[in-house]
């Protein structure tokens, strides 16, 4: 009795473990290109011009399955030497203050650019836009700010619309997939005198690298 208690639970624990396994795959499936799902990392600022728009600009600094993200003359990565940037145009929809509490809710466009001449530089924010376009968004996202402290976190969801490749080292890349839906996860905290208005970092989670063959 014992031993058919005791296989029972272990068939019911391995299909638990099939459940969860399945729940999650969409999430972090493997890319069968490159073996390696893409997670990758940003750094960046937010600017906001008026009460109704926010820009948030930046590069990214860790892309999984590429293997270079900054110009090979630079010993690291920075805002200057990134060949990945990003670019957000965001609308405010809502505003609900909670005690110390602050919630924003915004829609907009994301953008993220391949510039194999890097260049960024946070005092123009027009200079992560530089270069071409190789992933294009349509995101919301939720900032949560502790008002008494100045920090905040962010979460976006965004929808691929469209994608272009693009080469690094001699490799041909495209990020993501039109029609999917991957998301961010934001740090940041907000400045005491601007511009900017924040500053902020993240990783990216449910989008990944494919590599493609070079003609």
């Amino acid at each position: 009795m014992h031993t058919r208690h005791k296989t029972r639970f272990n068939q019911a624990t391995a299909f638990t473990a099939v459940i969860l396994a399945g729940y999650c795959a969409p999430l972090f499936a493997e890319d069968t290109s490159t073996g390696t799902t893409l997670g990758y990392e940003f750094i960046g600022q937010v600017l906001n011009p008026s009460p109704s728009q926010s820009l948030q600009y930046g590069y990214l600094n860790s892309v999984p399955g590429l293997g270079a993200v900054f110009t090979q003359t630079s010993s690291a990565v920075s805002e200057a030497t990134a060949l990945l940037s990003f670019y957000n145009d965001t609308t405010t929809q809502q505003v609900i203050n909670n005690g110390p509490l602050r919630v924003i809710d915004r829609i907009g466009t994301a953008t993220i650019y391949f510039n194999a001449s890097a260049g960024g530089d946070f005092s123009n924010p027009d200079t992560f836009r530089a270069g071409n376009a190789i992933q294009t968004c349509r995101l919301r996202h939720q900032v949560v700010i502790d008002t008494t402290t100045g920090y905040f976190t962010a979460t976006f969801e965004l929808k691929v619309t469209s994608v272009r490749s693009f080469q690094i080292n001699g490799g041909g890349y495209v990020l993501g997939r039109p029609g999917e839906v991957y998301y961010w996860s934001v740090y940041g905290k907000l400045t005491q005198q601007g511009p900017p208005s924040a500053q902020i970092a993240g990783f990216a989670s449910g989008s990944r690298v494919a590599s493609i063959s070079v003609d």
